[in-house]
């Protein structure tokens, strides 16, 4: 209670500044997002307790951004406002949680729910402070934003762009609200496959870092981060766009995360290197690109509690990050905006597919036994660019993955099947 009250006080502070000044009102922006999301991940593995995860909701995302106050300190303040309703009714209650809707202890879902996040700032030449609901972008720290409502941490961030090409940042965070809850609770790490001894949380993550623009085409990126306790990590990046001639370029993208256990281990031993490259080619609308990536060590690749795995390949219905496992990957993206049909372009509608392939998984309980993993993704987007519907998406998407692991383990067979239709304005 005496955390909350700190927090709340903090974040409120802005608004005895004296918010009259201009520019407080002139730079204010507010956006609203309507998110129609239909999840179907129907197992095909048996025996489980569970035949599907499936959820369909509406839901709601007000974002809310205020200027700031003149002077050589300016003061300023954020709000970020959610609802979740339940169009599935309680059919759902036969179905294995999907992070669309909070779940009961009986597995039934409410028929709504709702939060808030209030966050101060404050800001001085080209350095940035905010305190309060917190939602990062970092390889080290990612706020989960594949489901109805994102993932929202509370904290502390610092932002610093003072030097040319180069941005530095730190987070400090001690609580998060995951996707399909309106409670905050401490900052953890899933135990996904069994991987360590158990799952656990902690009091307190941070990551200190920064991004450097090299040039027009690349960027690299560094970053120590340490949940408290539990693991220590270090990530080393590197990104880009290349023109190779008038019509192609070259895209990169490579990471490396280095972590080890922490301060009184609480999951026991965590040891991991993983290296992940995505290197693809673009002509035109068409883009191919090949994806490989390996874990070293003792144990998989630790990241926070109800975030995805910070690695370049991104899949629906597995996260790719076992001990020793080794990834192969093929996709292939189209952009249609230079198509037209008669008088009609279908510019803003994009495809993509890819094929994946893990190898070589240890389960670390199954002794020398390997273990493997594949999946086969499709998607089809559609957003109107312009006119009085501008804002407007479609998002369809559709995954076949199969493992050979025991029942036991965190991920299943799958035929899934997501399905969006977002709207946002700003106003």
């Amino acid at each position: 209670m005496k955390k909350t009250s700190l927090w709340v006080g903090v974040c409120l502070c802005p608004i005895f500044a004296n918010v009259t000044h201009a520019q407080f009102i002139a730079d204010s922006q507010a956006e609203l997002t309507l998110r129609n999301f239909y999840f179907d991940r129907d197992y095909k593995q048996d025996p489980y307790r569970y035949t599907a995860a499936r959820d369909w909701a509406e839901g709601l995302i007000f974002k809310g951004q205020s200027g700031y106050t003149e002077g050589s300190v300016g003061f300023g303040m954020d709000v970020l406002a959610m609802a979740g309703f339940n169009l599935i009714g309680n059919r759902a209650d036969d179905y294995a949680r999907t992070g669309l809707l909070p779940v009961n202890s009986d597995n039934s879902r409410d028929d709504y729910y709702g939060k808030i996040g209030v966050t101060g700032k404050a800001k001085f030449r080209n350095n940035q402070l905010f305190v309060g609901d917190l939602v990062p972008q970092l390889p080290t720290i990612f706020s989960s934003p594949a489901r109805l409502l994102p993932q929202t941490y509370r904290g502390v961030r610092l932002v610093s762009t003072e030097i040319p090409n180069l941005q530095l940042e730190g987070f400090y965070v001690d609580q998060v609200r995951q996707r399909d809850s309106i409670h905050y609770t401490d900052a953890g790490i899933d135990n996904i496959n069994r991987r360590y001894n158990n799952a656990a949380t902690t009091d307190h993550f941070y990551t200190l870092g920064g991004a450097y623009q090299l040039n027009n085409a690349y960027r690299v990126r560094l970053y120590h981060a340490e949940l408290q306790d539990i693991y220590q990590q270090q990530f080393l990046g590197f990104n880009g766009k290349q023109p190779i001639s008038d019509q192609y370029n070259f895209l990169s993208d490579v990471r490396f995360f280095n972590s080890d256990d922490a301060g009184s281990e609480k999951i026991g031993q965590v040891d991991n290197r993983h290296i992940s490259g995505l290197f693809g080619l673009n002509y035109q609308g068409h883009t191919l690109s090949l994806g490989y990536m390996q874990s070293f060590g003792d144990t998989g690749l630790p990241f926070l509690s109800g975030a995805e795995s910070p690695v370049v390949l991104d899949f629906m219905s597995s996260d790719y990050s076992n001990k020793d496992e080794k990834v192969y990957s093929v996709r292939y993206d189209y952009d249609f905006k230079n198509v037209r049909l008669g008088e009609t372009s279908l510019k803003g509608l994009r495809f993509m597919t890819r094929y994946a392939k893990g190898e070589d998984i240890d389960l670390l309980s199954f002794g020398d036994q390997r273990f493997e993993e594949e999946s086969m993704e499709v998607e089809l987007g559609y957003r109107v660019p312009e006119g009085r519907l501008k804002g407007l998406g479609l998002r369809t998407r559709f995954s076949h993955y199969r493992n050979d692991m025991p029942t036991n383990m965190t991920f299943h067979s799958t035929n899934e099947t997501r399905i969006n239709v977002d709207y946002s304005f700003k106003f």
